[in-house]
Order: C-alpha cells, then sequence, then structure tokens
C-alpha cells in the first residue's frame, strides 16, 4: 500500500485531519455515532476536536443541525489549504524541509533552529526515518539529510512544496522573488527553445525542482550523469541564462555551469516528462528504458481503446501513452506509492465511483491485468494512479463505457404537466450515468393489474406516486416532483445494479 507520510503526525492531528476530511467529503453531515466509529474516538474526545477545529481554523467550521455534524467551508478556500497549513506549522514536516538544506549538523542544532527540545526533535525524527525506509530513502546524520534514489528524492520535495502551496504565490522560503522571476524566464526560454507545451503546471514544476535540485547540487548530490541526455534539447545560454548564473551565485554560492544547469534540468533531461512532440521522437530513438515503457503502455492504450469501442485516434493513444510514462517514468516498478497529505486522486476515484462503478470496475480489471503481466506497478495505489490517468485523459470514456451496455428502459409515471415531466426526464438523464431511455406512461392505469402488465415491458419504474400494489422484487425509485441529490444517488444505484445484473446475464448466455 501507499507510503503514507501522515504517519509521522501525531495521533490528535491525524484525527483532526481525518474528521476534517470525512466532513469535507460527505456534506449532508454525520451523526455521532458514525464519527465515533470512522475514528475510533469517545465522544468527549471527538467534542474536544470538534472545539479546537474551530477555534484555530477560522476557515473551517463545524456546526450541528438536526443531530448532523456538517463542514462549512469559507469560499474563498479548499481543503488544500488545510492540507498546505499542517505542512507550514507541524515540526515533522518543518524537521522534513530542513533535510533538504543540510544546514543542521546534529539534532542539538536542529532543534535550536526548531525551537524544539532535543528528546522531541529525536522522537520526531525516528518516525520520519521509519517513513522514509519505507519509501526506500535514508535518513542520515551528522549532517542530517537524505539519501538515496536522486529522482524519486526531487520528486518528493517537489510534492512537499507544492502541496505546501496555499495561494499562487511560491512557497520556496529561500528563493527571493527577484531570484523567483529570473528562473521563470529561463524556463520560460527553455520551454520556447525546445517547442514544449505551454502549460503552467509544468513550467511551476521545472521552477519548483529547479529549486530543489541547485540546493541538493550544493550539498553534493548530483543526478546521475549518465541518466541525462546531451543531445536533442537545446540549452538556452542568453540573456536569461547570465540572469540565472548571477542568481544563483547570489542564493546558493554556486558557479553556474551548462553541465549543472542539465542537473537542474533533470525531469526533461532524462526523459522523466516529455512533453513535446520532438522531445518523444528523440526519446524513442535513442532511450531504451523509455522505448520499453512506452510499448508496454502503448499495448495497455490499444486494449483501452479496444474496450471504448475504438474511439481513440493514434494520435490520441500516443498522447496518452506519453502520458502514462510521464507518470511513471523515474518511480520503481517495483516500489510503493508515496504519498505526503493530499489524497486527490483516490479521493476523485472514489467519488467517480459512485456514479461510473461499472466503468471503473471495468477499467481497474484492465489494469490489474497489465501490472501482472509485466510484474510492475502493482501496489494497490499505482493502480489507482493508472485508473485515474485513463478516466481524466480521456474524459468521454466512462460515457463510452456505458453506452455498450444493455439499453434499459425506463418506465416515468407521475401526475406532473407535461412541462414539468420533460424538465423532470432532462434532468435525469443529465444527472445519471448509465445506458438508458425514458419512456412516458400515457395510457389510464386500469387497476395494479393492468399496470403490472404494462410494467413487463420496461426494465424499471421512476414515479412521483407510490410503490404500493407493485412486485416487490420489481425495481422502483419513488421521487418527488423534483431531482433531489437523495433522489439522484437512488436512481443511480438501480441503473447501476440492473446494468450489472444484465451484463452478467449477458455472459452466462
Amino acid at each position: 500500500m501507499i507510503v503514507d507520510f501522515r504517519t509521522i503526525l501525531g495521533t490528535s492531528n491525524k484525527r483532526r485531519l481525518a474528521l476534517l476530511e470525512q466532513l469535507y467529503y460527505r456534506r449532508d453531515g454525520w451523526s455521532s455515532d458514525q464519527l465515533l466509529s470512522e475514528l475510533n474516538c469517545s465522544l468527549p474526545i471527538l467534542l474536544n476536536d470538534i472545539e479546537l477545529i474551530n477555534g484555530e481554523n477560522p476557515n473551517f467550521q463545524i456546526i450541528k443541525t438536526k443531530g448532523l455534524y456538517r463542514l462549512i467551508v469559507d469560499k474563498t478556500v479548499s481543503l488544500g489549504n488545510l492540507y498546505a497549513n499542517i505542512l507550514n506549522t507541524c515540526p515533522e514536516f518543518q524537521i522534513i524541509e530542513e533535510l533538504l538544506y543540510e544546514e543542521c549538523e546534529n539534532i542539538t542544532a536542529l532543534a535550536k533552529k526548531l525551537y524544539l527540545s532535543s528528546s522531541n526533535t529525536q522522537r520526531y525524527l525516528k518516525k520520519i526515518e521509519k517513513v522514509l525506509t519505507q519509501a526506500g530513502m535514508e535518513l542520515c546524520y551528522r549532517p542530517l539529510r537524505i539519501e538515496g534514489n536522486e529522482a524519486e528524492i526531487r520528486n518528493f520535495y517537489y510534492r512537499f512544496y507544492s502541496e505546501r502551496q496555499s495561494a499562487f504565490e511560491s512557497t520556496l522560503p529561500k528563493l527571493p522573488t527577484k531570484h523567483y522571476y529570473i528562473i521563470e524566464q529561463y524556463v520560460q526560454d527553455f520551454v520556447e527553445a525546445n517547442q514544449i507545451h505551454e502549460k503552467y503546471i509544468f513550467k511551476k514544476r521545472v521552477i519548483y525542482n529547479m529549486y530543489i535540485s541547485f540546493w541538493r547540487i550544493k550539498s553534493g548530490h548530483d543526478y546521475p550523469e549518465d541518466e541525462l541526455r546531451t543531445e536533442g534539447l537545446i540549452m538556452p545560454l542568453g540573456v536569461s541564462y547570465k540572469r540565472l548564473k548571477q542568481a544563483v551565485r547570489d542564493g546558493v554560492n554556486l558557479e553556474l555551469t551548462p553541465m549543472m544547469l542539465r542537473d537542474t534540468l533533470w525531469l526533461t533531461y532524462s526523459d522523466s516528462i516529455v512533453f513535446s512532440i520532438p522531445h518523444r521522437e528523440i526519446a524513442m530513438t535513442d532511450n531504451p528504458k523509455y522505448q520499453k515503457l512506452f510499448m508496454e503502455h502503448y499495448e495497455l492504450v490499444e486494449e483501452f481503446n479496444q474496450m471504448l469501442g475504438h474511439r481513440l485516434t493514434k494520435q490520441a493513444r500516443i498522447d496518452l501513452t506519453t502520458v502514462l510514462c510521464n507518470d511513471f517514468y523515474f518511480c520503481n516498478p517495483e516500489g510503493k506509492y508515496i504519498g505526503l497529505l493530499w489524497r486527490n486522486r483516490t479521493s476523485f476515484l472514489k467519488e467517480v465511483s459512485r456514479v461510473y462503478r461499472r466503468g471503473v470496475e471495468k477499467i481497474r480489471d484492465l489494469v490489474e491485468r497489465f501490472v501482472d503481466k509485466y510484474q510492475m506497478f502493482q501496489d494497490e495505489d499505482y493502480i489507482r494512479n493508472y485508473i485515474y490517468l485513463l478516466v481524466t485523459t480521456e474524459v468521454k470514456s466512462l460515457d463510452w463505457l456505458a453506452s455498450q451496455d444493455h439499453l434499459l428502459k425506463v418506465l416515468l409515471l407521475s401526475d406532473l404537466t407535461p412541462t414539468e415531466e420533460t424538465f423532470l426526464t432532462r434532468q435525469i438523464q443529465v444527472s445519471v450515468y448509465g445506458n438508458f431511455s425514458i419512456h412516458h406512461f400515457e395510457k389510464l392505469v386500469g387497476g395494479s393489474l393492468q399496470l403490472q402488465e404494462e410494467l413487463k415491458k420496461y426494465d424499471c419504474l421512476i414515479t412521483t406516486g407510490s410503490a404500493e400494489g407493485l412486485p416487490k422484487d420489481y425495481p422502483v425509485v419513488v421521487i418527488d416532483p423534483f431531482l433531489t441529490v437523495q433522489s439522484t444517488r437512488w436512481i443511480q444505484e438501480m441503473v447501476s445494479e440492473l446494468a450489472e445484473k444484465r451484463s452478467l446475464v449477458s455472459v452466462v448466455e
């Protein structure tokens, strides 16, 4: 499973974070008993946690109405702001940041710098060391530092600083604004010179990784030179380079050279991130590791395309394969997925699965066969990552999968006016996922026996009336004259269950 850096937090902090997440992702609320069960704590502890959260986090307020606890979040913030605050204020994560700069020779020096006791600092380091070991990294002493696979260490710190960012401004503490803009300009020149797609997230990632890399290089942790390409990419050496050279001299006391710059741009020069057509072409020409990974993942994409009914163009298949390679290239195929606090991809799939369960399960089966065949990235969190990338890169994929299911005939029986019924029908079609058609009941009922005969023509019933008199095993959802969150969920569950049953019958036949 995931190498979880949440485990370095204290028990109380982990529980309060879990409480906020539970309430954040379920806005209709939780009862006391449900929360006590989920958090495995007593009522006095829960009430104390709520009081502390409300007192310390004005943007996140927990209220109780009609027996349910709900979270009220200020419209200017998101859950990411909560994670950023934890990474900024918790001593465990403050220590992790200090390990990047390697400015503390021993525990005493680290404790003094962070205004901690030596005993607490030592206790925090032991927890950090345990999780780093699980992640394949090593905590070393004199000076205090992290060693291991350089790509994974640098990417770990990129995720750390990215999750710590709570606004648009940079959260790189030892980088003056002036120097940030100098790096930004150089990255822009690099992007333009190499015909790299203009994407904010890519440029931000390069800026953050350059900053992290300069500090790693300063402490003697170079990226393996034999893994960095020397040909095929253009390195701008004009005005922006000269300004960057001066900034590096002033900021980290290093004399910048083209070789060092290549080291800081390791994401591109190692082919870990391929963000342009020319780069992909040269990587496929002279990088055996990239070729192998690309061809294996292209096979996965081809099977995915077949599952979708051959909807993807060849260029779309190549682009999707590139996305997969970018996410997995520098990861250890036999390693564990590393996570800090943010679980956006897991949370996304959890929510999507509530609606698109069958589609997600089909993709999961495909991914599990793939990772088993090549014996790589078999960790559950890597599998979820594959599913996330396939679903989000091709946004219509789940709808295409649903269109291949047996067409369900849904009968809508209501006493609404024609215009109201048409509007309700449209709401259901937009809000509910699946392959179904809605039919309106236009005849007089003529008693329950005649209605039951009519229902045999359909797979299920949605009605604003009553389910009394219907066969107990007949699928039916009773709703209000308008669609609510609850009724949408009931209809979705009915449609998904019927589609699954139809699929099983088809397999047997």
